[in-house]
């Protein structure tokens, strides 16, 4: 598992790509995984600012091992606090689930609105 973390502009849309990979870095064949990432306004905390899925912002290029993670300006916009906690995790078909990156993102207040 890594940790990173990443700045976000509220009210913008924020995507990234991670690409899933062994130690010896060859890519780790995601096919008929799923995905979901959480945002939170601290690790474990109560309030949910965000979520997405495989099934609404989460595309898994699974033989390739690549993961993007998109989340919409309404999405974004739920980001009150100046620093939120994420997750990402995937689950295998066999229900596996393995934590393959977290953090925090940094959350800059909208000007334009």
């Amino acid at each position: 598992m890594e940790e990173v973390n990443f700045k976000v502009v509220q009210g913008d849309t924020f995507s990234i790509k991670v690409t899933y990979q062994n130690p010896n870095g060859t890519d780790i064949n995601l096919t008929n995984y799923t995905a979901r990432m959480d945002v939170r306004n601290e690790p474990a905390g109560k309030i949910l600012c965000a979520s997405v899925t495989t099934s609404s912002g989460i595309t898994i290029d699974g033989p390739n091992g690549e993961l993007t993670i998109t989340f919409t300006p309404a999405q974004t916009r739920k980001f009150t606090t100046p620093s939120a906690a994420y997750q990402l995790q995937i689950t295998s078909q066999t229900g596996q689930q393995t934590t393959i990156l977290k953090g925090y993102l940094s959350v800059s207040a909208a000007v334009v609105r």
